[in-house]
């Protein structure tokens, strides 16, 4: 199950990994994200720190061997070792755009989570909790909750959504319908579980700041709980960049799933194109 023990999660909180966590929240290029027993820190979607608990209060730090290319870091964490830590990620991050892989898919993920996250001014229904959640033969790029504008109060239990990013033109959109249905059918006997691990580390990431909400929204969340029931779930595919003139998405064959109706479409992106660039007019009517 994804969720830090007590002792690491205080740590992170208010203890001498404390700054690990300050500095992503100052930083809207990283990511991290809660795992079983460590952390991971992405920066353009490659893992910038893996940091694990070993023992009590031990840490061990697991980095790309080529992105510690003159960068002096003991692996084995501690007080010094964090400060030290922070001090070269700008240079862990060149190392990253010289030598890490490259995928506006994965880094238009990143950008979806500080889009929904970290933006107070967005005011977004949806909330993203986790990123890369695995399920059996399931994978979902993003996984979140939908938070109804107009019935939000405490004590409330929220739908799970589950999310998919295609960027461009990927060939796996020609097959997202079976996608969507291996996934649906991998979750559908662990709903429960699904749910209570995302509420797990959804109150984590509320509790280390990981959310930039008001205050009254923040005590808000903290007392949400997250729907056991796949029929109250949302399959999300976000199309970024999708060319609008062409025949790779089957809507139709989407449409013939049994749980169509649970299924939502997100256009986004900066990709312009005459369909999608539209008059005045259209708006106006």
């Amino acid at each position: 199950m994804r969720k830090l023990s007590d002792n690491f999660f205080n740590c992170l909180k208010s203890g001498f990994l404390s700054g690990i966590t300050e500095v992503v929240k100052q930083d809207p290029e990283l990511d991290l994200e809660i795992r079983e027993g460590y952390i991971n820190v992405y920066y353009k979607g490659n893992s910038l720190l893996k940091l694990t608990e070993t023992k009590s209060l031990q840490y061990k730090a697991q980095l790309d061997k080529k992105f510690l290319k003159g960068v002096d870091l003991s692996l084995d964490f501690s007080k010094d070792t964090v400060k030290q830590f922070i001090e070269n990620i700008p240079l862990l991050k060149q190392n990253i755009v010289k030598h890490g892989k490259h995928s506006l898919e994965v880094e238009y993920e990143q950008m979806i989570i500080r889009a929904n996250n970290f933006e107070m001014r967005n005011n977004t229904e949806y909330l993203v909790v986790d990123r890369q959640y695995a399920n059996n033969d399931g994978r979902f790029d993003l996984t979140g909750i939908f938070w109804d504008r107009n019935h939000r109060r405490k004590k409330q239990v929220v739908p799970i959504c589950l999310m998919e990013v295609k960027f461009a033109l990927n060939t796996d959109i020609k097959d997202i319908h079976n996608q969507l249905t291996r996934y649906y059918e991998s979750i559908k006997s662990h709903t429960a579980e699904i749910a209570e691990e995302m509420q797990d580390v959804f109150r984590q990431k509320i509790e280390l700041g990981l959310y930039k909400q008001s205050s009254e929204q923040i005590e808000v969340l903290k007392t949400l709980s997250f729907s056991k029931d796949i029929d109250q779930f949302q399959f999300i595919l976000v199309f970024v960049d999708y060319n609008p003139n062409s025949a790779l998405l089957d809507l139709q064959s989407l449409s013939n799933l049994s749980f169509a109706n649970q299924i939502k479409i997100l256009f986004g992106g900066f990709a312009m194109w005459q369909k999608n660039v539209k008059p005045l007019s259209d708006y106006l009517s």
